[in-house]
């Protein structure tokens, strides 16, 4: 009786957890005890954090369903936690490194589907509506719509600028046109800060470095 009860359990539910900066990360568990939080990542891989930064968490996520178990052991994996599967299918329908287009995301959105900009750009990787449409994506707040529109318009600007990632996630930001005008990344601090930011936090992502939200 045993060993079916072993045999036939299912796997642990998940937890979210909430950071105070607006941050959420999907977990194997969380413990908090006193003034330190200790965080189970999924995979296995540990953090500890003070449990001040951490504004409230919550059991029985939603289990993803990982098609790809090399990946789920991946840094950049963790951080996009419920999105990730969806993000690893559209990198790999498009050529793209899911790396990128996850550090994409987190600059963009903070992973937040239902995220609206000043300038009206709307979902996980601030799709504009004209861009959404250009791209064929009717819903910019559904997840899998937008990250495949924003995963298709990534894999043009990759294409139109020579595979060369700056200029490719300055057209993201500033538009293909400005980057075109200026010959190169657009003189504007924003969109020079955005791809410093971007690369920098895929090249700690490839690096195989823990990271959190």
């Amino acid at each position: 009786m045993c060993l079916l009860l072993t045999a036939t359990a299912a796997p642990a539910a998940e937890s979210v957890v909430w950071f105070v900066d607006g941050r959420t990360l999907v977990v194997e568990s969380i413990e908090v005890d006193g003034e330190v939080a200790t965080i189970v990542l999924v995979g296995g891989s540990q953090m500890i954090v003070p449990a001040a930064r951490i504004e409230r968490h919550h059991g029985n996520a939603p289990r993803v369903a990982v098609t790809d178990p090399t990946a789920a052991t991946e840094p950049w994996f963790h951080l996009a936690g419920p999105y990730a599967e969806t993000i690893r299918g559209a990198a790999q329908r498009h050529g793209l490194d899911p790396i990128l287009l996850t550090a994409l995301a987190e600059a963009e959105s903070g992973f937040d589907p239902r995220a609206v900009s000043s300038k009206g750009a709307e979902g996980l990787l601030q799709l504009m509506p004209a861009t959404a449409r250009r791209f064929g994506v009717r819903d910019s707040f559904d997840p899998a719509q937008n990250v495949e529109g924003g995963a298709q318009y990534l894999k043009w600007l990759l294409e139109r600028f020579s595979g060369d990632e700056q200029l490719a996630l300055a057209g993201y930001n500033a538009g293909e046109g400005a980057v075109a005008q200026y010959q190169g990344i657009p003189p504007f601090p924003e969109t020079q800060r955005y791809v410093v930011r971007i690369l920098g936090r895929a090249k700690t992502l490839r690096s195989g470095s823990t990271v959190a939200r």
